[in-house]
């Protein structure tokens, strides 16, 4: 049974997180209010993670390219893909975001669309 309270979107955005390096990613879904994150070097569930994603610009006043915001997170879980399973299991990090910026819950609103 899915335990999610709010809908996701498949959505392929580089991340980047940093834990004793700065680490680049891919997020793989999208909520208001977490993502999830595929990564080979998971971090400890209940860690606290500073992010930056990149989003496409909302709107044509805006440059052409991309938006950088600055998110903060709880890994709330952390998975290994299975040896001789990587195409079906992924590897990477379930994200609960703490208070979410307006341009990141607008950007997964406008998802919906």
């Amino acid at each position: 049974m899915d335990k999610r309270q709010t809908p996701r979107a498949v959505k392929r955005l580089e991340v980047k997180f940093h834990t004793s390096a700065e680490n680049t990613a891919i997020t793989s879904d999208l909520s208001e209010t977490g993502m999830f994150i595929r990564t080979a070097r998971g971090v400890t569930p209940g860690s606290i993670l500073n992010i930056k994603l990149n989003l496409p610009n909302l709107s044509a006043r805006q440059q052409a390219g991309q938006q950088e915001i600055f998110l903060t997170g709880k890994v709330v879980r952390s998975m290994k893909s299975v040896p001789g399973l990587v195409g079906i299991s992924k590897s990477g990090m379930g994200i609960q975001l703490i208070s979410p910026s307006d341009e990141y819950r607008e950007y997964v609103r406008s998802i919906f669309v």
